[in-house]
């Protein structure tokens, strides 16, 4: 099958849904020919991928201009093409399925977590419910999020499908000589540190939480920040602002370097407020580095029993937590281990991807 996927910035990936198709075409590749509409600002002149075709777009830069334009893009662009079905990834790229609709059978993957909508003004409400609606569209809706089925079937009026996101052991390989080198040159070197890392570090990922908890600990651990910080500058000079000298910021690494400054650091803390399912904390159980998050659904349903978990925006909760990890270090091995051997064993890419292809048999049948 002739199969093209919209929706992401580009390959190889940085961070949220581009992460996923990557994983899905990398273990598809050999039985489909598959394309990817990549941006022209995100994918170098001349980049390729193995196994895949990448067709850069050019885009309108700006905040909202750049998605929005590069799905516009992709979608006339796929229209001159002859493929056998398109995966659309991200909700927020629905608007273009009536476009798409013209040609062909279209899936689409809900990669966002519900509830951000609430925390919009009138006027993004309004936009964002304009561009999903189209969704009613699609052959198939698909979610990562297992507690979001119901809640995304009554809000699309149609049934929706889960298919969690996942793990490959084989293809994830941390890069530890990379990751200690990295450490050395943010002046990191051997000291012991916990972890916070996200694709893009915005307020719903729960910095401030974590800042103002770590800000009351008395240890020598340093909390090293990991991704973008400049998507809004204003929350980035505030995040600085609560930083002690013991907080050392990291730009967005490749995957490889981040997996091994995972698997290094003394605890991993996720502390965000909403999230579908993410491929950040799958992946640092798979680095068996222990493991403090929010007590939110889109966290709790991943790793049910293999990480210490707090009140999700309670900074006292969750410095209670942090110091009882740095004072039970054996408890918290344990925990690492735990959650390894259940991401291992419920969220493998081989397993998951035979879901998508007897998907798209199904679709373009």
């Amino acid at each position: 099958m002739r199969i093209a996927y919209i929706g992401i910035k580009g390959l190889p990936s940085k961070a949220g849904a581009d992460r996923v198709v990557e994983a899905i075409v990398q273990h598809l590749s050999d039985e489909h020919e598959i394309t990817v509409y990549c941006s022209a600002s995100v994918v170098p002149p001349n980049a390729t991928y193995s196994g895949i075709e990448l067709i850069r777009m050019p885009v309108i830069e700006g905040k909202h201009a750049h998605a929005t334009s590069l799905f516009i893009m992709s979608a006339l662009h796929a229209l001159s093409r002859d493929y056998d079905l398109i995966h659309l990834h991200n909700v927020e790229a629905s608007f273009v399925l009536p476009l798409l609709k013209l040609k062909y059978k279209v899936i689409v993957t809900s990669h966002g977590a519900n509830g951000v909508l609430e925390k919009w003004g009138r006027v993004a409400k309004f936009l964002y419910r304009f561009t999903v609606w189209p969704i009613r569209f699609a052959d198939c809706i698909t979610t990562v999020a297992k507690h979001q089925v119901e809640s995304n079937e009554e809000k699309f009026s149609k049934k929706v499908l889960y298919i969690p996101n996942g793990v490959d052991l084989e293809i994830d390989v941390a890069d530890l000589k990379k990751a200690r080198e990295c450490l050395e040159l943010f002046q990191v070197g051997s000291n012991p540190y916990m972890l916070f890392a996200a694709g893009r570090v915005i307020p719903t990922k729960g910095a401030v939480t974590l800042l103002e908890a770590y800000s009351r600990l008395t240890t020598d651990c340093q909390l090293v920040i990991v991704g973008d910080t400049s998507h809004l500058p204003s929350y980035e000079n505030e995040l600085h602002h609560l930083a002690d000298s013991r907080v050392v910021f990291i730009p967005l690494l490749d995957k490889e370097v981040l997996l091994g400054v995972t698997r290094l650091a003394e605890f991993f803390v996720f502390p965000s407020t909403m999230e579908a399912m993410s491929m950040m904390l799958l992946e640092a159980a798979t680095q068996e580095v222990p493991i403090i998050a929010s007590d939110i659904p889109g966290n709790t349903s991943i790793l049910p029993n293999d990480a210490l978990y707090f009140i999700s925006g309670d900074a006292e909760d969750l410095y209670c937590q942090m110091d009882w990890a740095l004072q039970n270090p054996d408890d918290m091995r344990e925990m690492g281990s735990g959650a390894k051997a259940w991401v291992e064993g419920y969220y493998q890419w081989d397993t998951i991807v035979k879901q998508y292809d007897e998907l798209y048999h199904e679709v373009a049948k």
